[in-house]
């Protein structure tokens, strides 16, 4: 691909590491550079359809003379992501439902568990990541009755992650550091705990913040994955994993790889706008955080996947240094809406991490929570703007320095519903300065 809706167009290929995996050469004469992340569950070709709709749509609510004496280029980040399971793993049947019903959901629950670490070995692909997943699905059947096993399954887990990205945002530092028998036992989700603001209509149920495909009894039926006893914790350790590597690769494709890109092409542009959607907003505030540039002019952050304290001065946010430095010279764009089910899983589950019982885990007034659901929180008097995300044609007052909450329920239907002609809209008003 050489253009999108007449733009020039070049991908920046990176490794799980960040290393660059392509050269980027940009055509002459670029004013505007607008760098694009995709997020967890896109590979190349669907990365590709993200950016062919967003910038289609980008263009296409331009006005002729909006922005006057701008020759812009898009760079599309290309980075290895992996699918995680969003679902939130719930416990059933208890021991008065009978033998023959509790011996059904045990076999079901088993498979299901053999299956998904099956296919976390297309993420950790290293032999000895293998034969660890190998080890822990040895232990399934001793789940239920030995706190020997539940630690034994939780330590072969962990060594398959680099503990290098562990912090309080999402209780990742806990996760690494409590006993694993303690762990499955906090990670234990009843169906009392399920949120009706989320489940909606149709039956559907899910924590905030979690989401997915139907799943029931050793099959599927709604957002939530139901399995016997500590097997259900068991996949909730699975899938915050999962959340986990996701998580810190992002960090290290937009810390070793994205800001030495900007900092590389900055010479040859006046300014840079960032974009990011879902993990790929974790791309590029850690770009934004760790390059050297003083031309990042906007930085549009579309259903980020991580903590909605990521910011804030009070929480010991990790990306306040992009606030406190000033690394970004124009405004942050947030959207967030409740319709955004998938966003940053490991939310609700941190709250159980850390053994927090409350019913409304993952919303606003939760320590846990993702930006792309509650926006940015707790941030300082004066540093954020709190509006909606408006119809094409809206009136916008964006400010340099400022944080932007654009509550977008009324255009964003999903976690992936981010390339419509609104969502374009705001980012090229925010471009325009």
């Amino acid at each position: 691909m050489n253009d999108i809706a007449g733009i020039p167009y070049i991908e920046a290929r990176f490794n799980t590491s960040g290393a660059p995996e392509n050269t980027v050469t940009l055509p002459a004469g670029v004013t505007d550079l607008l760098i694009m992340s995709h997020g967890w569950n896109n590979n190349a070709e669907a990365a590709r359809a993200l950016y062919g709709g967003f910038f289609g749509n980008f263009a296409g609510v331009g006005a002729a003379d909006d922005l006057p004496g701008r020759s812009l280029a898009i760079v599309g980040i290309i980075w290895p992501s992996k699918r995680f399971d969003e679902r939130i793993a719930v416990e059933g049947l208890s021991d008065a439902q009978g033998s023959a019903s509790i011996s059904a959901a045990d076999a079901g629950s088993r498979a299901a568990l053999e299956a998904k670490l099956e296919d976390m070995k297309a993420l950790f692909t290293e032999p000895s990541q293998r034969k660890a997943l190998d080890e822990a699905k040895a232990l399934l059947p001793d789940l239920e009755d030995k706190g020997s096993a539940r630690r034994a399954f939780v330590d072969k887990i962990r060594s398959l992650l680099d503990r290098g990205a562990a912090d309080n945002e999402d209780a990742s530092d806990d996760f690494f550091g409590d006993d694993g028998d303690a762990l499955m036992e906090n990670l234990k989700v009843d169906e009392d705990d399920l949120d009706e603001e989320v489940s909606g209509a149709g039956g559907g149920a899910a924590l905030p913040l979690g989401a997915g495909g139907a799943r029931g009894e050793g099959g599927a039926a709604g957002l939530k994955d139901v399995l016997r006893g500590f097997k259900s914790s068991a996949m909730n350790v699975l899938n915050f994993t999962t959340y986990y590597e996701m998580k810190a690769r992002a960090g290290k494709v937009g810390t070793n790889g994205v800001a030495k890109l900007i900092d590389a092409l900055a010479p040859q542009v006046q300014r840079i706008h960032l974009i990011g959607h879902s993990f790929g907003g974790r791309v590029v505030t850690a770009a934004a955080a760790a390059s050297s540039t003083d031309k990042i002019r906007s930085m549009s952050l579309l259903q980020t996947a991580f903590s909605h304290n990521g910011f804030s001065k009070s929480m010991n946010g990790f990306f306040r240094p992009v606030v406190d430095q000033q690394r970004v010279h124009g405004p942050i764009l947030v959207t967030h809406t409740k319709n955004d089910k998938a966003v940053g899983v490991a939310y609700p589950l941190a709250s159980r991490i850390v053994g927090d019982r409350s019913a409304k885990l993952g919303d606003e007034n939760d320590v846990f929570g993702g930006l792309g659901r509650n926006g940015a929180q707790r941030m300082e008097s004066g540093e954020i703007v709190t509006g909606k995300l408006l119809p094409t044609g809206g009136q916008y007052a964006f400010q340099a320095g400022k944080f932007f909450n654009l509550e977008a329920s009324d255009f964003i239907p999903d976690h992936g519903g981010v390339t419509g002609k609104e969502v374009a809209y705001a980012v090229r008003r925010a471009v325009a300065g």
